[in-house]
């Protein structure tokens, strides 16, 4: 080799990263992520959302985030949305891009309400995959929910400690079937719930019940609904109509429960939010293959990314 290509050659191995990466590929995330500290990267991924927005033409709208993949919706998720928007003062429409398997009903009650009062116009929720469980409760106050094929909604079903707060009445009901049809096993059973059951949890549990459909029957009212369908029963379908905790509501079981006014199909706040989507999902799989570590995207464009140590 000559001299002036080794010098060449060593001084590309020992040359810097580069100030700009591609971010609309694999190659450009994945560089980004292993050369750049998490406080480079959460400033170059914010200028890329920020130029998808501005060419998706949705920048009059003030976009906020909740994607978050592996956490419950907690205080944490309100703080961080309520920092995103407290400033606005009804000065823009709010859309929310929505990536969570649920949580507490509390927190996200008070999102979906904070973000329909601090709104212009209009709140407005565009999942494009997982909206369950407290998360399908914060889309239920918006004035519209953009889904596609693949978006789901799901059975507002308050989960404690991983458990359905339906389920324990549930499976009381089974047990006294099974008892009144094997009598000779009522002994039994009896004994297993002496020692298992207390009975401030049945009343806990079924009053969480209760309220999951009241926080929903407050943000459902004031809509328009078809065929004589109330914010009451609608609030009371999403809680306790639908027996599995997992049970997808489709964007053909949404408009068939909510309308077509609230309910839209692959409108353009979808694809922004799809393609938000599979960048944040690309985002995460490089970060945890590289830095053994999990993201979040919670709150406003600049300060939403957040990421977390994998534990072993």
């Amino acid at each position: 080799m000559k001299m002036t290509e080794q010098k060449k050659t060593t001084a590309e191995a020992s040359s810097p990263p580069p100030s700009t990466y591609n971010l609309s590929g694999f190659t450009g995330v994945w560089n980004l992520i292993k050369n750049e500290e998490d406080v480079v990267v959460k400033k170059k991924v914010a200028e890329y959302i920020t130029e998808i927005i501005g060419k998706s033409k949705m920048d009059s709208y003030r976009v906020i985030f909740l994607y978050d993949d592996y956490s419950p919706i907690s205080q944490y998720h309100s703080n961080k949305i309520y920092e995103a928007i407290s400033d606005l003062k009804k000065q823009k429409d709010i859309l929310l891009i929505l990536m969570s398997d649920g949580g507490r009903i509390e927190p996200a009650y008070l999102i979906s309400k904070t973000c329909k009062r601090l709104a212009k116009n209009r709140f407005v929720v565009s999942a494009p995959r997982r909206a369950k469980s407290a998360a399908t409760l914060i889309a239920l106050g918006a004035n519209e929910i953009h889904m596609g094929l693949l978006s789901e909604l799901g059975p507002i079903d308050p989960q404690i400690s991983g458990f359905p707060a339906l389920g324990l009445t549930n499976s009381l009901e089974k047990i006294a079937n099974l008892s009144a049809k094997f009598p000779g096993s009522s002994d039994m059973f009896a004994k297993y719930l002496a020692q298992n059951l207390k009975i401030h949890d049945l009343g806990y549990y079924d009053r969480l019940a209760e309220s999951a459909v009241q926080y929903a029957e407050r943000l459902l009212e004031g809509k328009k609904f078809l065929n004589g369908k109330t914010a009451s029963n609608i609030a009371d379908h999403f809680t306790n109509h639908y027996k599995d905790h997992s049970f997808v509501i489709d964007v053909d079981e949404a408009v068939k429960n909510l309308g077509k006014n609230l309910v839209k199909e692959s409108e353009p706040e979808y694809e922004l939010a799809n393609e938000l989507y599979v960048f944040l999902e690309l985002l995460d799989f490089c970060y945890r293959i590289e830095k053994k570590k999990t993201i979040r995207y919670v709150g406003s464009i600049e300060n939403g990314l957040d990421t977390n140590n994998i534990k072993n």
